[in-house]
């Protein structure tokens, strides 16, 4: 059985590879990439959202898919290599992967609204590769978990660190961008770098906080801490989702005032929405980081639970506070600014 699986990871990982530097010629040789299914490629490859740190996505995946392929045919061929710890490492990385590949998936439906074909394929054999390669040594993984619990709360560490430093950076920043009333495409991209080292600190801490939970999977359903803290990092999650797809694609296209001449003019409403998600994002960040913290909490699930809903209304509410003040700031540079030309 366990060979049936290998098989399987196998074919996928070759059928990816394939399909990843398939896309990659193309662009690499501005050749038209026809995309089936009424698919609109060219729209999803070429876009903002086509590169991570500034490497191309195909690139990402035609590494990935080499080393799943280079991996799995050293396990059949010297079974030996398949150690605890190695089926651990890997599986590791196949989930990274798989979120990775969810993550572009939402970026193709609601932010691009194109759909690729052969991105969209791209993502299903990446979570073939994911399930496959997990399911068989799910019970081995789980035994990995338990015995290097240490090194997955460092993981999950590293992973908090790096979230909230980004996002404690990014609303510095923003507000840093403001002092002109408006965001540049230079400082929109500086936000969009740090966004994606937020996703990263994120991604590591939802894959240590699942190692967390298999092992212990009893005890932690009965920790008010801990759901708190998966509500919070599913709030993390969501609310990152409709900044990066509602709000990234329009930042530079909001200010406090000015005349455009894009539709929609100051899109102030968006700009009030950035603002609310912009506090939602660092209350939640800081309370997540503050059950973890915590060793044991003698308050309820529903009090604790209280707290946050409190904190994120207030997050929110200055938030609209300090949207209004710019507007009146604004307004008061331009009143300057005319009576200085006058």
């Amino acid at each position: 059985m366990i060979m049936f699986w290998e098989i399987l990871v196998l074919f996928a990982a070759c059928g990816g590879f394939s399909l990843a530097f398939f896309i990659g010629y193309k662009k690499r040789h501005n050749q038209q990439l026809v995309c089936p299914l009424k698919g609109i490629c060219t729209t999803v490859i070429e876009s903002t959202y086509s590169r991570f740190f500034g490497i191309p996505v195909e690139r990402i995946g035609v590494l990935y898919y080499a080393v799943v392929i280079l991996v799995h045919a050293l396990f059949l061929v010297y079974p030996t290599l398949a150690t605890p710890v190695a089926v651990f490492i890997l599986s590791g990385a196949t989930l990274l992967a798989f979120l990775f590949s969810l993550y572009l998936v939402f970026i193709q439906l609601f932010s691009l609204r194109a759909i690729c074909t052969w991105c969209m394929l791209s993502a299903g054999l990446s979570t073939i590769i994911f399930f496959a390669t997990v399911i068989p040594v799910l019970d081995q993984v789980v035994g990995v978990l338990a015995e290097y619990k240490r090194a997955v709360v460092g993981l999950h560490l590293v992973g908090m660190a790096i979230g909230l430093g980004g996002a404690t950076i990014a609303d510095i920043f923003f507000f840093k961008f403001l002092k002109d009333f408006k965001i540049s495409k230079s400082e929109a991209d500086t936000m969009d770098t740090i966004s994606q080292v937020i996703w990263i600190g994120l991604a590591l801490l939802i894959i240590s906080g699942i190692g967390l939970y298999l092992p212990e999977i009893a005890r932690l359903n009965n920790s008010p801490k801990f759901l708190l803290k998966a509500i919070v990092v599913s709030v993390i999650l969501v609310n990152g989702l409709f900044l990066n797809l509602l709000i990234a694609p329009r930042l530079i296209k909001i200010s406090f005032g000015e005349k455009h001449r894009h539709r929609g003019g100051e899109l102030h409403h968006i700009r009030k929405i950035a603002f609310a998600l912009g506090a939602i994002s660092i209350s939640s960040w800081y309370s997540a980081f503050v059950l973890g913290m915590l060793r044991s909490s003698p308050a309820s699930f529903g009090i604790l639970l209280s707290i946050y809903a409190s904190l994120l209304l207030l997050g929110i509410i200055v938030s609209q506070v300090m949207d209004r003040r710019y507007v009146r700031m604004a307004k008061e540079s331009v009143s300057d600014t005319q009576e200085m030309t006058l």
